[in-house]
């Protein structure tokens, strides 16, 4: 199976449409249906189902599309710590879960004196993946990795605060205490790179997540909590940088003074000096992202 084959099945397999991949790629739709069709025949199995006029994938195609997805990141990750190398031009590539990525990483990369970094975004076991078998140079992750041939920095500290909308805050004691938060739930919160830190936080209290929580709302990113917050209808723990846009404009109450600390890690590989960047990152925490709390750089 060649890169050209799944790049062209991923799109359509993302489109659910021989059409529109074709027209994504600048290629005919005859040969997009030729590719899919050997793919099939070579390896004996369907990859697609019509429904309606959809395509729909199999549980072949399911495996393929995760699958080609990591493969060809994998190649594109390869491609850029190769120019990363460029001795005119040389910059660390910076992998970063949603939070770190979305609210931090770009602020603190734009900061005076920032050395050049090229930042990836990726889940938890992702990121520590790409730093273990050398894909990114760096991991910037909410959760310390443990594993020996990794050497890791606290540089930053951000803190998951309970909010709700507006009107839904008002219907909540002020001083409202852990042991209350269960009977004026549901409590929703991200099910992504956040979660391990957030369960851990209400375990620490004594909390059933399975009492707070609504059955059926996974929501997989903050963004989407805070969005769902604005409906009125629940409570939520997102981290104080993400909210804190909403929480200006009034679309956004905080909630009591529950809090989780959520210390954010760099990591490498041991033979690998990050002291520069990681003392840059947590000096750019401190004095350009207030007012989340900066934490102190600190060796672990």
């Amino acid at each position: 199976m060649t890169f050209e084959q799944m790049r062209i099945f991923l799109e359509a397999a993302h489109y659910g449409s021989f059409t529109y991949a074709a027209e994504r790629l600048g290629i005919t739709q005859s040969a997009v249906s030729v590719c899919i069709k050997k793919l099939e025949e070579k390896h004996a199995v369907a990859l697609f189902e019509r429904s309606g006029r959809r395509l729909v994938l199999t549980e072949a195609g399911q495996v393929l599309l995760g699958e080609a997805e990591r493969i060809l990141r994998d190649v594109e990750l390869t491609i850029q710590r190769i120019e990363s190398r460029r001795p005119a031009d040389p910059f660390a590539i910076v992998a970063c879960t949603g939070n770190a990525y979305d609210h931090w990483m770009a602020g603190i990369a734009c900061a005076a004196g920032a050395p050049q970094v090229n930042l990836v975004r990726a889940g938890l076991d992702e990121v520590t993946a790409w730093v273990m078998r050398g894909s990114a140079d760096v991991g910037l992750t909410s959760v310390m990795p443990s594993h020996p041939q990794f050497r890791q920095v606290r540089v930053f500290a951000d803190r998951l605060i309970l909010c709700a909308h507006p009107g839904r805050a008002r219907e909540v004691p002020e001083a409202i205490g852990w042991r209350e938060l269960e009977e004026h739930g549901p409590v929703i919160w991200e099910h992504g790179d956040l979660a391990p830190t957030i369960l851990a936080g209400l375990a620490a209290q004594r909390l059933d997540p399975g009492r707070l929580a609504p059955a059926k709302l996974r929501l997989a990113s903050s963004m989407a909590v805070m969005s769902a917050l604005q409906s009125g209808h629940h409570l939520g723990l997102v981290p104080e940088r993400a909210a804190g846009p909403l929480l200006r404009a009034g679309l956004l109450a905080r909630v009591g003074a529950l809090e989780i600390p959520v210390p954010y890690w760099m990591f490498a590989l041991r033979e690998r000096d990050i002291d520069a960047l990681a003392a840059h990152t947590a000096r750019a925490a401190g004095a350009a992202l207030a007012p989340v709390e900066a934490a102190p750089y600190v060796k672990a």
